[in-house]
């Protein structure tokens, strides 16, 4: 059985707000923000939903492949900005994009979210015996920013990304004008949050004193990421039985540079290797890793592999719950 990632999408809107905007809104500037984060600017979503980014993802990804959208039999859509809660963003996104009789659920893993749901599509196909499915990240975060924080207004954007599976088992592999990713191994875990040190309140909960804000103590959430980041990597690889040379790219969770430049050193793995675009989309929860991935994958098609040797890809996330996970790829012609 092999679950491959045969094509991806992303979209964000052109309503761009930079460093030197938030200056005229919040006690802070561009230096503060880059030097704490990396960050420059981030896109910001005034007049479409979560669904309808989530929608115009999916049609990029679907426009680069040749495949009948009926035998798309899964989809998943994480998010913690959903539009409704009933009925699920899954269900209005298969209704946007005319598929019928798939099964659609949403998941909320936070920053994880997109990562959970690839290691859940794989099973999903697996034991079910899907031909294609897509797996969806998507956010409205800044309905949920307090922009007169600045700790927490001067990290977050609005984006979608998307992942289109083949299952191998159910399907002779179409031909790509791209390479795909096979799915290697996954790793997923969480940790009890019990001081909540990222938090969203849901609509029954907020008051007048505490609005739907998000709540984040930096410090901590830094603390657990650079360990946890660590952790996963060396996980995945032993597992795998594959050093650190052989990766070719890390796609992580694009949620401060500081965090990731910590976790690139800690593991001993050279930033070079590290795909990085938080400083043109700040963090964008569960569409930051389906955003990275598909734009690392534009360059990625762009290398020769000279030596003919084998070549992976190393994804991970962590978040809110406290929630991580890492999904293992290899390229394959």
């Amino acid at each position: 059985m092999r679950i491959n990632v045969i094509s991806t999408g992303s979209h964000t809107t052109d309503d761009i707000l930079t460093n030197e905007d938030l200056s005229k809104i919040v006690d802070t500037n561009d230096e503060w923000i880059v030097e704490r984060t990396g960050i420059k600017k981030r896109h910001i979503s005034k007049k479409m939903t979560t669904e309808e980014l989530a929608y115009e993802a999916c049609k990029k990804a679907l426009n680069k492949i040749d495949i009948d959208k009926n035998d798309i039999g899964l989809i998943i859509f994480a998010s913690v900005s959903s539009d409704t809660t009933v009925p699920s963003s899954s269900f209005t996104i298969s209704g946007m994009l005319g598929i019928e009789n798939a099964v659609c659920f949403d998941l909320n893993a936070a920053c994880s979210g997109f990562i959970y749901s690839l290691s859940v599509a794989r099973d999903v196909m697996t034991g079910m015996r899907k031909k294609y499915a897509i797996v969806i990240g998507a956010e409205k975060l800044t309905k949920h920013v307090d922009w007169e924080d600045r700790s927490t207004c001067v990290l977050f954007g609005d984006a979608a990304g998307c992942a289109i599976l083949e299952n191998t088992d159910e399907v002779n592999p179409i031909t790509l004008p791209h390479k795909r990713l096979n799915i290697v191994d996954t790793l997923l875990g969480g940790k009890y949050d019990s001081k909540k040190y990222l938090s969203i309140k849901s609509n029954d909960s907020v008051t007048d004193d505490e609005p739907d804000y998000i709540k984040m103590n930096g410090r901590q959430i830094y603390k657990f990421a650079t360990d946890i980041g660590v952790k996963i990597i060396d996980e995945l690889l032993d597992k795998a039985k594959i050093t650190k040379d052989e990766i070719e790219l890390i796609v992580p969770h694009q949620a401060n540079k500081r965090i990731i430049d910590t976790i690139s050193n800690k593991s001993n793995i050279p930033i070079d290797k590290w795909f990085v675009n938080l400083h043109e989309y700040g963090n964008t929860s569960s569409a930051s890793v389906p955003l990275a991935l598909d734009e690392a994958l534009e360059e990625l098609e762009k290398k020769e592999n000279v030596n003919d040797q084998d070549r992976y890809v190393l994804t991970f996330a962590f978040g809110g719950g406290l929630s991580y996970g890492g999904v293992l790829l290899k390229i394959v012609k």
